[in-house]
C-alpha cells in the first residue's frame, strides 16, 4: 500500500500590504481600547464633564466589534473587509482621542469632526459599494444614504442612553439637529466623491432604456 502524500502547497507568506493593514488596524483598535478604558475609569475627571464618558466608552468598545461580528455572522464567504473595519475604527478613535485631550471644547472643532466623519464614512462605503453596483449614481446614493442613516443611529443611541439614566449627556434639540446636519453634509460630500470617482460611469443612469434591469421588462 502506497502512502499518500499531501501535495497541497504551503500557504504563501503575507504580503507587505497585508502586514501593513494588519498593523494599522491593530494599532488603531488598541488606541481606541486604551482611550475607552481611560474614559471609563476617569469619567468623573473635569476633562470629561458633560460627555457621559462611561456610555461612550462602552460604545467605543462595542463599535470595534461590529465588523468582525457581521463578517462571521455572514459565514465569512468573502475576504475580511479590512477597509470597512478601519473605516469604523477611525471615527471612534477621533471621538475618543478628541474627548481625551479636550479638543471638542474648542469652538467649531466638534462641527468639523462631525462633517469629516460623515465624509470619511460615506467615501469608504462608496468605494466598497461601487464595484457591486451597476452605475455610479447607485453607488453615490448608497454611500450618502448610509452615512446619513449611521449618523441618525448614533444620535438615537445617545438619546436612548440618556433615557436609561446616563448622566452628563447635555443633549438638546439644537445640538442633536446640528450634529445630524453636519454629519449628513459630510455624507453627501462622500457620496459626491463616489459619484465622480469614475466619470465614465456617469453615462449609465438607472431607469433608462439601456438599463439591463429595465430592458428585461
Amino acid at each position: 500500500m502506497v502512502a499518500s502524500h499531501d501535495t497541497s502547497s504551503p500557504a504563501p507568506p503575507p504580503s507587505l500590504p497585508d502586514v501593513a493593514w494588519t498593523a494599522g488596524i491593530t494599532a488603531v483598535k488598541s488606541a481606541v481600547v486604551a482611550l475607552a478604558v481611560d474614559a471609563f475609569v476617569n469619567s468623573s475627571s473635569p476633562r470629561f464633564q458633560g460627555k457621559a464618558m462611561k456610555v461612550r466608552a462602552l460604545g467605543y468598545a462595542g463599535g470595534l466589534l461590529v465588523v468582525p461580528i457581521a463578517w462571521r455572522a455572514f459565514g465569512r464567504k468573502q475576504p475580511y473587509p479590512r477597509e470597512l473595519d478601519m473605516l469604523v475604527a477611525l471615527p471612534l478613535l477621533a471621538d475618543a482621542g478628541g474627548n481625551a485631550i479636550g479638543i471638542y471644547q474648542r469652538r467649531h472643532v466638534d462641527d468639523a469632526v462631525h462633517f469629516a466623519n460623515g465624509a470619511l464614512f460615506a467615501g469608504v462605503v462608496g468605494s466598497l459599494a461601487q464595484p457591486r453596483t451597476r452605475t455610479a449614481w447607485e453607488a453615490g446614493a448608497f454611500a450618502a444614504s448610509t452615512g446619513i442613516a449611521t449618523a441618525a443611529l448614533w444620535e438615537m443611541f445617545e438619546w436612548v442612553a440618556m433615557k436609561l439614566g446616563a448622566r452628563g449627556m447635555d443633549l438638546s434639540y439644537d445640538d442633536t439637529m446640528a450634529d445630524l446636519v453636519e454629519t449628513g453634509a459630510g455624507a453627501v460630500l462622500g457620496g459626491l466623491v463616489t459619484l465622480l470617482r469614475h466619470p465614465t460611469r456617469l453615462r449609465r443612469v438607472p431607469g433608462r432604456a439601456d438599463d439591463p434591469i429595465v430592458g428585461r421588462g
